[in-house]
């Protein structure tokens, strides 16, 4: 029979009881750079709207079923109007970070840079202000995103039908910070491949119409020129 002695500190650290808080052992990540609370290098956006009280406006919303998993892009994103949005919802500006609460094993995390930068989100997002002078954005987002931190938060996630993570939680966890310079290159690599993963998505969408076109051609001209 396995036990163990959980200490009064620990409990209080934690604030709770739940097993897996003590029982899950917390995977380290292996860095050669400092670790840092994430909740040193961001602020939560603590701005909420009630956008059914403005039923003719159109909203830049995003729920978690517009972000795809791992890579953080929108999907079926269209503006909503207000009466269209049934409940409070968050407010975001450009470069901060969506993290999704609920199911957080979903890994749905979206950075405001881009096709949407300032709009508003449902309740089940966490919003994350990262300040530049500490943490670069696409470095963020992607180290949010990366197993570590869906290795770690399997511990810290509560509610059984509905799992969350707690805003306290994610904040507590520790990633390695590299000095800016270094952080950079991250970021450059970063929206260098993102960019490619993007043109290789146009290239895929794109190919069955070529396919049926080249097809279609040379049935037309007798042609077998199909590369």
């Amino acid at each position: 029979m396995w036990t163990k002695t959980i200490s009064f500190t620990e409990l209080k650290k934690y604030g709770r009881w739940k097993v897996e808080l003590f029982t899950t052992s917390e995977e380290k990540m292996l860095s050669a750079f400092e670790m840092v609370k994430i909740g040193l290098l961001v602020r939560e956006r603590k701005e909420n709207i009630k956008p059914y009280d403005f039923p003719d406006e159109n909203f830049n919303y995003i729920g978690l079923e517009n972000v795809t998993p791992l890579t953080g892009e929108l999907i079926n994103f269209n503006p909503k109007k207000g009466n269209e949005i049934k409940s409070t919802s968050r407010v975001f500006y450009k470069g901060d970070i969506l993290y999704g609460r609920l199911r957080p094993y979903l890994n749905k995390v979206y950075l405001a840079i881009g096709e949407v930068e300032n709009g508003i989100c449902s309740g089940e997002f966490h919003v994350l202000q990262p300040d530049f002078q500490k943490i670069m954005p696409h470095y963020l987002r992607t180290v949010l995103s990366s197993s570590y931190i869906q290795n770690y938060v399997k511990s810290m996630q509560t509610g059984s039908a509905l799992p969350r993570l707690s805003i306290r939680d994610l904040l507590a966890i520790e990633i390695p910070v590299p000095p800016l310079e270094i952080q950079q290159e991250f970021e450059n690599y970063i929206i260098e491949k993102t960019e490619r993963l993007r043109e290789l998505r146009r290239e895929i969408n794109a190919l069955p119409n070529i396919m049926i076109s080249k097809v279609v051609h040379s049935l037309e001209t007798g042609s077998l020129e199909l590369s």
